[in-house]
């Protein structure tokens, strides 16, 4: 079945003109796919501390009630048409110089699980609005980690040490990290260093929502 086909059916299914993005009711929605009581809960993104070995760092939203549910809605309900709703919401600076856009793996037998990974389609749509190169192969996750929601910022440091592999054929490159949520940081600052020990020039990383308090997330 074609990409087309399939958007058409989706639009069939769940028309994102006539139904809210976040809390699913029938309603007339803004440019974010958002009624206007969600709309008016959304925290948009304005800044967050640095992250190691990560050149510059953007995001969407703020991570709560509303927006957490967009992220739920695609990471564990499927609702994949979610991916693109997501990545129109997120704005890249126009001085960042990007050659090639890799989403934060997930081990392969997650995506057997879930079917996919959220980061990747969220990535693939943000190629396809600037114009950028996808290329997931050059960073792979070489350890099946457990979930890291609740841990400490030093126990996902130790969980995710040796979780990354990358590829030498990113050496040279600047290179965008993308990930459905940012907490800690921690995450998108292992596979940044695992970029950069491969030879990548510079690393930058734009999630879909910050999270000031990770216990929700």
């Amino acid at each position: 079945m074609s990409s087309g086909v399939i958007e058409k059916l989706l639009d069939v299914l769940y028309p994102r003109g006539l139904v809210c993005a976040s809390c699913g009711r029938e309603a007339v929605v803004d440019e974010n796919g958002l009624c206007e009581d969600c709309a008016g809960g959304l925290e948009l993104y304005n800044a967050a501390p640095p992250i190691k070995n990560i050149f510059d760092c953007t995001a969407a939203y703020v991570y709560n009630d509303v927006s957490g549910r967009m992220v739920k809605k695609l990471k564990y309900g499927g609702k994949t048409y979610l991916a693109q709703t997501l990545a129109d919401a997120i704005t890249l600076p126009e001085d960042w110089k990007i050659d090639a856009v890799v989403p934060v793996p997930l081990h392969k037998n997650r995506v057997r699980r879930r079917g996919f990974n959220q980061s990747e389609l969220i990535a693939e749509a943000l190629c396809n609005r600037y114009g950028l190169e996808l290329r997931p192969e050059l960073l792979s996750r070489s350890a099946d980690t457990v979930q890291q929601a609740g841990l400490s910022g030093a126990a996902r440091r130790r969980m995710l040490k040796e979780a990354f592999t990358g590829s030498e054929d990113c050496r040279g490159l600047s290179v965008l990290l993308v990930d459905d949520v940012r907490t800690t940081g921690t995450t998108l600052a292992c596979c940044a260093a695992e970029l950069i020990k491969c030879g990548c020039a510079r690393v930058y990383a734009a999630t879909v929502c910050y999270a000031k308090d990770d216990r929700n997330v």
